[in-house]
């Protein structure tokens, strides 16, 4: 019995739950991290190096069961990623970029999840860890490319903005990409390894913060640069509210990064970081896809889809 096709919105809501779950798992994987629970289970895949239990047992302390409560929240990021692949070979309109970003979903979780394996193997070596949360990034950012183009067309792109707002528009997405690499490498050097035992980056920590805090300055002014290049040039409001929305994720951000630095970098507000980090991504890669539209759209429709997009209620958060 064949499957039933599904529409593009039910399709759409199944992507939407994809990225939910990749923004949940960065979270408990903080939380793991934060409470020295990463060697709670202190093999892969199996839970006890000294037994052949997969799952925790009663002698073990309460670290085990969050570390194997973290790895159990794989198999759940698994199955909404597969699901994306069935919705996206039953959607009533199958299109290739989809189905390619679908696959892309399994593929990384499936890296991740080797990746934690050698993260626990390592001991928790710093680098496995923040390779571990980079991927992570990178699978948030895909899951956000594709939510986005399944709500658009299949058509070239029509730019909605001038081409160097456009490149302007890639390079705060770099600058954010840069500024959650060395986010990692200042982890890997502070308090919170995971275990009171595992290895950190041999670096001055003070040195790798104030780096941070300058590329966060650094993204914060692209930002509002893109923000006033969008307004004087008269873009959609589409495109607008979505540089603000970005703005209202760095500027907290920001603010929680001195907080915590200066405070002896409490667990909570760690955390919180790490979902702001995780929201930074989220919302630095939809401006992107506000400043072009996907459609075959006759040019005698183009003004008025223009103005369509210019209403508030083109925004679709």
């Amino acid at each position: 019995m064949s499957l039933q096709a599904v529409s593009p919105v039910v399709a759409r809501r199944v992507f939407l739950a994809n990225l939910v779950a990749q923004i949940g798992i960065v979270v408990t994987g903080g939380l793991v991290r934060l409470t020295d629970s990463g060697l709670g289970c202190d093999t892969w895949p199996r839970c006890d190096s000294d037994t052949s239990n997969w799952t925790p047992h009663e002698a073990v302390s309460h670290h085990a069961y969050i570390e194997f409560g973290n790895r159990m929240l794989t198999y759940v990021v698994g199955a909404i990623a597969v699901a994306c692949v069935v919705a996206a070979y039953r959607v009533t309109v199958r299109r290739k970029d989809i189905t390619t970003l679908a696959w892309i979903q399994i593929g990384t979780v499936v890296g991740q999840a080797v990746l934690g394996g050698i993260t626990v193997l390592t001991d928790l070596h710093p680098m496995a860890v923040a390779s571990h949360l980079l991927l992570s990034m990178l699978l948030i950012a895909s899951a956000v490319m594709l939510y986005e183009r399944a709500g658009e067309g299949d058509a070239p792109a029509r730019l909605l903005v001038r081409p160097e707002i456009r490149w302007f528009g890639y390079g705060t997405l770099a600058v954010a990409g840069a500024l959650i690499v060395i986010g990692t490498v200042v982890t890997g050097s502070g308090p919170h390894a995971g275990d009171l035992k595992a290895k950190r980056f041999d670096v001055d920590i003070d040195q790798m913060a104030w780096l941070h805090a300058d590329l966060a300055f650094l993204l914060l002014g692209a930002a509002v640069a893109l923000a006033l290049a969008l307004r004087v040039t008269d873009a959609p409001l589409a495109a607008q509210h979505r540089v603000w929305w970005l703005l209202a994720v760095l500027i907290p951000q920001g603010l929680i990064g001195y907080v915590q630095y200066f405070n002896g970098l409490p667990e909570w507000m760690v955390l919180t970081h790490m979902f702001g980090a995780a929201l930074t991504v989220v919302t630095a890669t939809r401006v992107l896809f506000a400043l072009r539209m996907r459609g075959d759209i006759p040019p005698q429709e183009a003004e008025d889809l223009d103005a369509e997009l210019r209403e508030p209620v083109a925004t679709s958060y």
